[in-house]
Formats: structure tokens, sequence, C-alpha cells
């Protein structure tokens, strides 16, 4: 356990040739929806052009906090939001650096890369924030540690690391007891203003008993994106919006919706997260009711 945590962030990233995506502040907010798009990412760091340094994240959410703040129902329902953003006079003002942190989740905190895993790992649960920009010792940025990073590492050295046989139904505080959920009959904007209100990345969707059928996640965004349609895509039912989502093998094989129970033990936990590379599981109720929330921060809070 000692040697897990003593490991320094700089060993665990994926590769030391690892290319960084970002974006500058001054660049139209269309640039960076399309790098995100393209990269297949869903955070981006900019570089300050006035300061000359990195020291903000742009993201999917604050795009989409953006669009829900600036335009009318009938706008984002009649237009592709790539013409939105390349024609409105309201993206052409504003820039990249305007936006950055809308969504009030994106926090720029560098960490050296010789500091502790575990360092790392208090940081990202005190500060509340997906992701951590890596800096060398003269304050350049040459890394990035995300969640899902940190997840993958403990999985790999899952057999040297105590504790995990626990079930969750045990624990304290052990994820978020107040589910913000959404009926399938809403529309999916309605979900993302869900998220955009409340600070949240993702909200499960449930049927009209309560029983969960699926998730509606800022990362469906990019899907808008890929296939180039019109963004009325997002007035869509959420029950129609699902069907039409790719599927992803990985969660299929634990069905429909990654969910948990009180049962469930944390090793069950880190390898469903790293299997099917989501961000969050839902705890039901034997009827498959969600009750609580666990994201990756929930998890990696167990370790800090």
């Amino acid at each position: 356990m000692a040697d897990f945590y003593n490991t320094t962030i700089g060993e665990i990233f994926p590769n030391s040739n690892a290319e960084i995506f970002s974006v500058h502040s001054d660049s139209p907010v269309k640039d960076a929806f399309e790098l995100m798009i393209k990269k297949k990412v869903l955070s981006l760091p900019v570089y300050d052009t006035k300061t000359r340094k990195y020291n903000k994240f742009i993201d999917m959410l604050d795009i989409v906090s953006f669009c829900i703040n600036h335009f009318s129902q009938k706008e984002l329902s009649e237009l592709d939001l790539n013409f939105i953003l390349e024609s409105k006079e309201i993206f052409q003002k504003f820039k990249i650096g305007d936006i950055c942190d809308l969504s009030g989740r994106n926090g720029y905190y560098p960490v050296e890369s010789t500091a502790p895993l575990k360092i790392g790992i208090d940081l990202m649960t005190k500060w509340g924030v997906h992701r951590l920009p890596i800096i060398d010792s003269e304050g350049t940025l040459i890394s990035i540690l995300t969640q899902s990073r940190v997840v993958e590492y403990i999985q790999n050295h899952i057999q040297n690391i105590n504790g995990l046989d626990k079930a969750i139904g045990q624990l304290k505080e052990f994820g978020t007891s107040s589910v913000i959920s959404i009926k399938q009959d809403r529309m999916v904007i309605d979900a993302f203003r869900l998220m955009h209100e409340n600070g949240i990345s993702a909200v499960p969707v449930v049927n009209q008993i309560g029983i969960l059928i699926g998730n509606i996640s800022v990362s469906d965004m990019k899907m808008v994106g890929y296939d180039g349609t019109l963004f009325s895509r997002m007035f869509l039912p959420i029950e129609s919006f699902l069907e039409m989502k790719p599927k992803n093998q990985n969660i299929d094989i634990f069905g429909k919706v990654l969910c948990v129970l009180d049962s469930t033990t944390i090793e069950e936990i880190i390898t469903k997260f790293y299997i099917s590379k989501v961000h969050r599981l839902y705890k039901v109720d034997l009827e498959g009711r969600p009750s609580a929330v666990i994201s990756q921060g929930d998890l990696l809070k167990y370790f800090a």
C-alpha cells in the first residue's frame, strides 16, 4: 500500500510522448468544440495569450452552459450547432477565454510531476476536480492527470492494495445519495439543463415508475457533433435519443446501465469503472430504482 501511495505522479503518465491537446484563450469558442470532438476528449487546457501560460480548462459542459444561457429553445432546435458557433454574433464576440469554467467545475490547480500519487488523489478530492495539470520543475505543462487514469493505475495494482473487499453498504457517505434523475419522456435538452443548473456531468434516466433505464452525460454532446446532425436532436424525447446512442460493448457486458448494490465491493467498483470506461455508477435497490450516484471522484475519496 505504501508503494502505491509513494509512486510519483510522473510515473503513471500514459507515456512520455503523449500529446497535449490545447486551445488559445483568444480563439473562437467553435475551435474548442471542434477539437474536443476531433480528439474525443471532454476538456482542454487553455493557453492564456496575455499571461503566456496555461491557466484554465474549458470543457464540453461549458459550451452546453453557454448555449443554454444565450439561445432560445427555438434557435437551438432549428440550427446546426456548428452553424450557431460560426455565424451567430455572440459567438463571434465571445472567445474561449470568456467562457472557461462557465460550468463552475474546471478549477486549474497545477501539481509537479515529482509529487506522490497520494498528493494528487488528495488534491482531486479536496478541490473536487476531474483532472490536474501536471507541470515540471520550471512550471511547464507536461501532462494532464485524470481521475480515469488514476482508476486505471489502481486497477493495475489492485493486488497490492488492502481493504478492497468491503461492501459499499458498510461504508458511510460513499457516493451521493441525492440523486437528480429525469424521466424518459422529457427532452434531451432538459437533461443538459439539469446538469447546467446543478453543476453535474450526468443524470440517470428513469421510466414512469422510477426504474433506472439509462444515462445522459455531457459526453453525449460529442455524439451530436460527430454525426454532424442538427442540434435539434437535443429536443428529441430522451427515450428516442438513448436508442440512437452508439452501443458501448464494455457497458453491455454488465447490462444496459452500470448498476451496483449495497453488497458490491470496492474492488468490484474499481473493475467496473476500469472495464466500462464510464465516470459514474448508480446504486439501485432490488427493483432497480437509483438511490445513490457513485462517481470516480467518490471512489478516489476512499483512497484519500
